[in-house]
């Protein structure tokens, strides 16, 4: 993919929620009809790099501008930036969500959160019959504490929703309540299939404000629980916690 064609819709693709960081330009011409559209007909620039989750803020910024040298474009030919919201770990969400944040705002670009278990369950299904066949797969994280975070997602013809979930459990829990036959999935998504989502979210009017967008946690980070339990016992949590269980 070299600069713009004039026919192409450019979103940028941030995932920060395992050790690897991704960010990745999709490009590609016309509305797509599905995610698997998207995802398997558009034209990818993507790089990552590994690293500890508190260094990804040292990173990502390099990979970006990696990824929009190789592209031949600059943050204001984008029209629309998506990012992986979690569940994952609390760092590195909260640098990608920041950064995408930031560009949206600053560059009056829209903005669109993916849920990170929504993106590894679509990739699967691209992976597996293309996405022609149904089925129900199991995408896990994990989430440290001997637990898990899961969700039940669903293959349909425009892509994957969810089922059942997501959770936070022990995986010796998981065979009693995911279906027969789903299909577990463990591999961290591709920047790129976060940027097919975001594209279909705002395609569809569902696009993010930069200043209310929070990452996906499903449960309070181990430092904030603890400080919790060291405070006044049988407090209520703070009001100003921002957590949510977001689809």
């Amino acid at each position: 993919m070299t600069a713009r064609s004039p026919q192409a819709v450019l979103v940028l693709g941030l995932e920060t929620s395992s050790p690897a960081c991704r960010v990745a330009v999709l490009s590609i011409s016309g509305r797509p009809g599905s995610a698997f559209d998207a995802i398997g007909r558009g034209a990818v620039v993507e790089r990552s790099g590994t690293s500890e989750f508190a260094r990804h803020s040292d990173i990502v910024y390099g990979l970006l501008d990696a990824v929009l040298r190789a592209a031949r474009l600059g943050v204001r030919d984008l029209d629309g930036i998506a990012v992986s919201i979690g569940p994952g770990s609390f760092t590195g969400l909260r640098v990608g969500v920041a950064v995408a944040k930031v560009l949206a705002k600053f560059g009056r670009i829209p903005l669109a959160g993916v849920p990170t278990l929504e993106a590894m369950a679509a990739q699967a299904a691209v992976a597996s019959a293309g996405g022609s066949a149904a089925g129900d797969f199991v995408p896990t994280l994990d989430a440290r504490r001997g637990e898990v975070y899961a969700a039940v997602y669903r293959r349909g013809p425009r892509g994957v929703r969810k089922a059942r979930g997501p959770w936070v459990l022990e995986p010796g829990r998981l065979p009693a309540i995911v279906p027969a036959g789903a299909l577990p999935v463990t591999d961290p998504p591709r920047a790129a299939v976060v940027a097919a989502l975001g594209l279909l979210r705002l395609a569809a009017g569902r696009r993010d404000d930069p200043d209310r967008l929070v990452p996906l946690y499903l449960r309070r980070p181990e430092a904030v629980e603890k400080r919790l339990a060291a405070g006044a016992r049988g407090s209520a949590p703070s009001r100003n916690l921002r957590f949510r269980a977001r689809a």
